[in-house]
């Protein structure tokens, strides 16, 4: 209560009636109106206080029951870590800056051979003794001062009981204010994978030491095949320009057609090799197509006409002529292909269809197709047509005769080259093989005509030629085929002989047969180049061998040599041989 409520009480009190204390109501009732203010306000502040105390209390209930969600969940966390960590199969580790363990999950302890708690404060070389990667370590240290992540580490260790490899990732921990306190590491043990990868990588070099056995193989097959059919298909062609009877005519026809069939399948297998080692390139050059289509015909008419059939190329004109591609195999695949056709052919004809399926720009999609009226191909056999040595039945007792090699070297020369090949067929009615081939469009024009072939007996007159083979059969063959083209000939039967026969006269053709006793025909043509070196001395040498594999002809013009022949040839490959060599 108020001095001022106090002072009034005083008074009335001793105030003596009748006496009139009406000069004290003003004062009382103003007094008695302040203290009602003062209530009202401290009631206000009460109840405000009241009010706040109430929100507080449910805040800090609130808080509570949020602390202890939190905590129950960091608890769960931290249980499926710790079982995230014993249970995952990599090793998993956490450093200090100092590069000391802190935490090490259970497979880590397993592999360190001790228990977690005995790891923890302890570096790598007191763990693992005979550890001596210190690359590792040096990585380690770099994350923590780069502060950046290394991964794919790889390393072996040289633990007790056996080596083990090991894949790692590193990143560095940092603390609420970004500093780096520490790293996690997390390997993986791939000794199984390094394991493996050792096996497959003694399992390659075996299966390329057995490819390149296999090609060494077939490389001295088709040299020994080919210096046999090389006396053969010579032969043949001497006993041709001599005077026959009707009877020894035909038998000698058999003979080379039975050569010409052994070497298509010799040349079937050296492509078949090239192709499974991945050694077939193409060559991409300018060409006209029509030319290599005559050339085709001259050799695919004589054929069909020894059976009475009827052989066309027909060429729709919208073909376009200068193109850019492999004509060597375009070629090949186009013969194979007619080969096949004038083979199972008994009568009727056979068209080779050259049409344009598209062109965009300057590249132009083409369609070869060989139709013929033969024998057909039954519906069960076309799925495996292509297949390498698939070959057809023509009934159920029969199978037509062949490797099965030509078929599926078509069908992986064509993708070589970007295109495809099929088959449309009906027994009895005949055959149609395709394929569809991209090629570029060359604007290169022919400025002027080919040269003309040397005339065959006076275009070599008096030219002196030396001949280095050691064949007997080969040796009379290539020297009738020579004086035929008008040279003068020294034959010699071994590489020695021939490097001395060089000193003793000037050459205007030198021509070498690779395999040869005392010295090859490489080592020859090599010192030949060696000695004309520093001079204007250029002897021009053609290489003459029965090596026919993919890298032959580019080994012997490294070694100087200027053309290469292979076994057997015919006159006219020798003679363009020769023209392109000394003209």
């Amino acid at each position: 209560m108020s001095l001022k409520i106090l002072s009034f009480i005083e008074e009335l009190s001793n105030m003596q009636p009748p006496e009139d204390f009406s000069g004290l109501k003003g004062s009382i009732i103003d007094e008695l109106r302040k203290i009602n203010s003062e209530y009202d306000k401290l009631q206000f502040k009460y109840e405000r206080s009241n009010k706040d105390k109430n929100i507080l209390s449910s805040l800090l209930t609130r808080t509570s029951v949020d602390l202890m969600k939190v905590s129950d969940n960091l608890k769960i966390r931290a249980e499926e870590l710790s079982t995230l960590l014993a249970t995952i199969p990599a090793y998993v580790y956490f450093k200090d800056t100092s590069l000391n363990y802190m935490i090490v999950n259970r497979s880590f302890a397993e592999l360190a051979g001790v228990a977690s708690d005995q790891i923890i404060g302890k570096k790598i070389q007191e763990i693992f003794p005979g550890y001596f990667n210190h690359e590792y370590i040096k990585k380690e240290m770099e994350v923590l001062e780069s502060g950046l992540a290394k991964y794919n580490i790889e390393e072996e260790m040289d633990l007790q009981d056996k080596k083990r490899w090991l894949n790692s990732n590193i990143a560095p921990i940092r603390n609420a204010e970004n500093q780096i306190i520490g790293l996690i590491g997390i390997s993986w043990d791939i000794t199984e994978r390094k394991l493996h990868e050792e096996q497959l990588r003694e399992s390659k070099e075996l299966a390329e030491a057995g490819t390149h056995a296999k090609n060494e193989f077939i490389a001295s097959i088709s040299h020994e095949f080919r210096t046999p059919m090389a006396g053969i298909l010579g032969l043949s062609e001497i006993l041709k320009n001599s005077a026959l009877t009707p009877e020894q005519t035909d038998l000698l026809k058999g003979i080379t057609t039975s050569a010409e069939n052994l070497l298509v399948l010799l040349n079937d297998v050296l492509d078949f090799s090239a192709i499974e080692a991945g050694k077939m390139e193409m060559d991409y050059q300018p060409f006209l197509l029509d030319r290599v289509m005559e050339d085709i015909s001259l050799v695919m008419k004589m054929k069909a006409a020894e059976k009475s059939i009827i052989f066309n190329i027909l060429t729709d004109p919208g073909v376009p002529n200068l193109l850019i591609g492999d004509s060597q195999r375009l070629r090949q695949i186009i013969i194979n292909l007619t080969n096949n056709a004038v083979k199972f052919t008994e009568k009727g004809k056979i068209d080779v269809l050259i049409t344009r399926v598209d062109q965009s720009g300057n590249k132009a999609n083409l369609k070869f197709e060989v139709v013929d009226t033969g024998i057909g191909i039954p519906p069960g056999s076309m799925d495996s047509l292509f297949r390498v040595f698939s070959r057809v039945r023509q009934d159920k007792s029969k199978l037509i005769s062949g490797t099965g090699l030509g078929l599926s070297i078509c069908k992986k020369l064509t993708d070589l080259m970007g295109g495809t090949i099929g088959v449309e067929s009906m027994p009895g009615k005949g055959s149609t093989f395709w394929f569809t081939l991209p090629f570029t469009l060359s604007n290169l024009q022919k400025n002027k005509p080919d040269p003309p072939l040397p005339e065959e007996t006076t275009g070599f007159t008096k030219k002196l030629v030396l001949v280095a083979e050691d064949n007997v059969i080969n040796q009379r063959i290539v020297s009738f085929q020579l004086k035929k083209m008008g040279f003068e000939v020294d034959m010699v039967g071994d590489g020695q002989e021939a490097f001395e026969k060089y000193h003793t006269r000037v050459y205007d053709l030198i021509i070498l047969d690779i395999q040869m006793p005392l010295m090859d025909g490489y080592q020859v043509a090599k010192a030949i180049r060696e000695e004309e070196k520093g001079t204007i001395r250029h002897s021009a040498i053609i290489a003459l061998t029965a090596n026919a594999m993919k890298g032959d002809r580019e080994l012997y013009l490294n070694a100087g040599m200027d053309e290469y022949v292979s076994k057997p040839f015919t006159y006219e490959i020798l003679q363009k041989a020769i023209s392109s060599v000394i003209g």
